[in-house]
């Protein structure tokens, strides 16, 4: 069986999508930490943002994550975030792995029918569909795309 692999995602294979104003929890966490996920396995060598409001938790590279969320003033350690995503649907068994910073951060295997998610800076993660239906919608025609 082949595997299609996916480095970037751009106007002739996804659309824009925008997040829904869920808000999300998260701490800053210092030390080194793996996490084990049923999409991938991410490694944090240092300093990163940890959702802890999901389960199971997982890290988001710091820059990432303070330049597409925005902290929420009513709600200490809560975060909505604002910029758009581009997304395209997997039709075939498909590859990614994200690097932040020259480093990869992340390896997975999106099963057909999940979203691959490309955040402004080109990090690539991905969704289940039904994780992508709760959390974003397409954005609206005539939309500036930030």
């Amino acid at each position: 069986m082949s595997v299609k692999i996916v480095q970037q995602l751009d106007d002739s294979n996804s659309k824009h999508f925008v997040a829904k104003a869920r808000p999300k929890e998260a701490r800053l966490r210092w030390e080194p930490r793996r996490y084990e996920l049923s999409w991938g396995v991410q490694e944090f060598d240092g300093p990163h943002v940890v959702i802890v409001s999901e389960s199971p938790e997982y890290g988001v590279d710091l820059q990432v994550f303070f330049t597409t969320h925005k902290p929420l003033p009513e709600a200490p350690h809560h975060y909505i975030k604002v910029t758009p995503v581009r997304a395209m649907q997997v039709k075939e068994p498909t590859r990614i792995v994200t690097e932040v910073d020259g480093r990869v951060e992340m390896e997975a295997e999106v099963p057909v029918g999940a979203w691959v998610l490309q955040n402004k800076d080109g990090e690539l993660y991905y969704n289940s569909a039904e994780e992508f239906a709760k959390r974003y919608e397409p954005m609206p025609p005539g939309s500036a795309q930030r």
